[in-house]
């Protein structure tokens, strides 16, 4: 799994970076659709970098069947989602959570206001949420080292 992931790593950053410079569309008012056609596991790891899934979670996904495809479209709040096109219980056999599913109808309709307070994959893995306080602790240091 780990050289999938580090060739779909690197897929989607050249992916965003041809986006980014408008390499794939010639009038830049149209609208960008794109088609990625893979395999079962490389499909799974493209979702999980994707949506800034675990390991775990990526274990619960099922692979694809012949033919059969996921649609990931742009929500209002210009976030890309599955639950748009793809019902609940569509992801539901797919093998994504209960989580999963929540944060994608998330994704669907949130603004990029409420991506710094609400969003349930921003920082929160890495940051308890503590009040902040002013008041330096015994034995903290300053700035300055002392």
């Amino acid at each position: 799994m780990l050289k999938t992931k580090v060739k779909c790593a690197g897929f989607l950053e050249s992916l965003w970076r041809d986006i980014d410079m408008n390499r794939l569309q010639c009038d830049a008012s149209d609208d960008l659709n794109l088609i990625i056609v893979s395999h079962g596991l490389a499909s799974r790891v493209f979702l999980m970098k994707w949506f800034k899934w675990t390991v775990e979670q990526f274990e619960y996904l099922n692979n694809f069947g012949n033919a059969e495809f996921r649609v990931i479209q742009l929500g209002f709040g210009g976030e890309y989602s599955l639950a748009i096109h793809h019902s609940d219980e569509e992801l539901q056999e797919w093998g994504l959570s209960l989580e999963m599913i929540a944060d994608q109808k998330w994704r669907a309709q949130a603004t990029k206001g409420d991506w710094n307070e609400n969003c349930p994959w921003y920082l929160d893995a890495f940051f308890d949420k503590l009040a902040d306080s002013d008041d330096n602790v015994e034995g903290d240091c300053d700035f300055d080292g002392k």
